[in-house]
């Protein structure tokens, strides 16, 4: 009995001690069990609802194939008669759009190197680099690394904003692999090229490499294609027009990873960091050299195509005006601007101004025109917006109507008296410039001095409809009558005197 009762109380005595232990246990094991489910059934809802709300969202992403038909925004060029070049028009972004096969072999492989050296491997987004990102920016503390692919970096410039929220992420990858599946490798690279911001209102690879370099894109070396590379993630940090040092720096870094890459030997690598860079200056936003000339086609161009198409459009130019007539056009009037002063035309400097338009009479082709003395003290063109008596340059097509009417030569004789005509509100009477009268002159003689009574007095005969019949032929259409100061008397006396008129003046 004694064996047997050892054990039994030792059991009784193990279970007492046991049970609150087993009991905590159980408990805990209860309420974890309960937390754990409950975890798992929140997590399940928000995972459902995440998913949910991202498959409602990207509902409402861009449609990528709008990139089928899509061409950036581009600079338009202005040239002179014989294609060179006279002025540039763009809005904020200065662009010239290239295709991918005139762009140097050296920046494509550049960019690629040290943007998306993975570029012709993946299908939009590359998962391994983005988890490099990720763990490079944790251990930083800060955003080190992108990790964003060529693709995603087009999608986030074309369609979405800069705010670093982890949902445009996913929708910018979302959106890469779309663009993957409507554009071939080439188009994408094409499009990134042209499309991103190279510092300084530089937008694309073309405009970019002609204001570093002066040089087209096709023509940069490796070490240019290097530092160019090097400026994408911040343009004007790294700009050689900044700070020449650091774009030093970022151009040695690209060509490192173009050697870890094998793309270039060390040999190149050296060579081209040995190579002294001849940077340029900015582009954008110059002062056109020929601004009356450049005002003129815009007011021209933006009431045809409306302003967008001027200043995104991408058009080219070609005007008729030539370089080397427009030089001595200015030249003229600023060297004659200067002895009118002298002479006591004006009273003073900025009062006097003046205007010059030079037509090739065979073409009509307008070769320079100047709408001021100085552009800059009055940007108002006197050629085309000043609404003003033609004056003595008239005088040519009265004679021209009165010749080709065959009752005149140059040899005619015509006088030069006082004469008077009744307008309406009394009588005009046209004076010479210096008052005084010739008597009997030849319209040679005429034509030749200025005269204004003999120019009335034929122009009387022949008919103020022939003559501006005789300027239209020129290519004159939009002379209005009351802007000759003889328009009223003539029209009037015709009325009056059609059938007196003879040819005896």
């Amino acid at each position: 009995m004694s064996t047997n009762a050892l054990p039994h109380k030792q059991t009784t005595k193990s279970q007492s001690e046991i049970s609150p232990v087993f009991e905590f246990v159980q408990s805990v094991s209860k309420v974890t069990a309960g937390t754990v489910l409950g975890i798992t059934m929140l997590t399940s809802s928000l995972v459902a609802g995440g998913l949910v709300g991202l498959a409602i969202s990207f509902r409402n992403l861009p449609d990528v194939r709008v990139l089928k038909n899509y061409t950036p925004s581009e600079t338009t060029h202005i040239y002179d008669v014989k294609g060179r070049p006279l002025a540039s028009l763009h809005d904020e972004a200065n662009r010239e759009v290239i295709p991918l096969n005139q762009i140097s072999p050296d920046l494509k492989r550049a960019v690629l190197a040290i943007e998306d050296s993975n570029f012709y491997n993946h299908y939009g987004i590359y998962p391994i680099g983005i988890m490099r990102a990720f763990v490079a920016n944790l251990e930083r503390g800060r955003t080190v690394e992108g990790g964003s692919t060529v693709t995603m970096q087009l999608v986030k410039n074309l369609f979405l904003s800069p705010t670093a929220k982890l949902s445009r992420k996913v929708a910018e990858a979302v959106l890469a692999i779309r663009m993957e599946q409507i554009l071939d490798k080439s188009e994408i690279l094409e499009l990134y090229l042209n499309q991103i911001y190279w510092g300084h209102n530089l937008y694309g690879v073309e405009t970019a490499a002609k204001s570093y370099f002066n040089k087209s894109s096709k023509d940069l070396t490796l070490a240019e294609a290097a530092l160019m590379a090097g400026m994408i993630p911040a343009p004007e940090e790294y700009s050689p027009f900044i700070n020449y040092q650091k774009s030093k720096q970022r151009q040695a870094t690209v060509l490192t990873r173009l050697r870890e890459l094998n793309w270039i030997t060390a040999e190149e690598e050296a060579e081209a960091l040995k190579q002294p860079l001849l940077v340029g200056k900015v582009t954008s936003f110059r002062q056109s050299e020929l601004p009356y000339i450049t005002e003129a086609v815009v007011q021209e161009l933006t009431q045809r195509f409306g302003k967008d198409a001027v200043l995104k459009g991408g058009m080219r130019i070609q005007t008729t005006i030539d370089m080397n007539f427009q030089r001595m056009a200015e030249r003229t009037v600023t060297e004659w601007h200067e002895i009118l002063y002298y002479r006591g035309v004006y009273r003073s400097w900025d009062k006097g101004q003046m205007a010059l338009v030079a037509v090739d009479p065979r073409t009509h082709f307008v070769r320079a025109m100047v709408g001021g003395a100085d552009f800059k003290s009055s940007q108002y063109n006197r050629a085309v917006q000043a609404r003003r008596q033609p004056g003595s340059a008239f005088k040519p097509f009265v004679y021209y109507t009165a010749f080709a009417s065959g009752r005149y030569s140059p040899y005619s004789i015509v006088s030069d008296s006082p004469v008077s005509y009744p307008d309406g509100n009394g009588y005009y009477s046209p004076r010479n410039y210096g008052g005084g009268y010739s008597g009997s002159v030849s319209i040679r003689k005429a034509l030749e001095s200025s005269m204004n009574i003999p120019a009335v007095k034929i122009g009387q005969y022949v008919g103020l409809t022939m003559d501006l019949h005789a300027a239209q032929i020129q290519g004159f259409f939009d002379i209005p009558v009351d802007h000759l100061a003889a328009a009223p008397v003539f029209k009037a006396y015709f009325d009056a005197n059609q059938e007196k008129l003879g040819e005896n003046l």
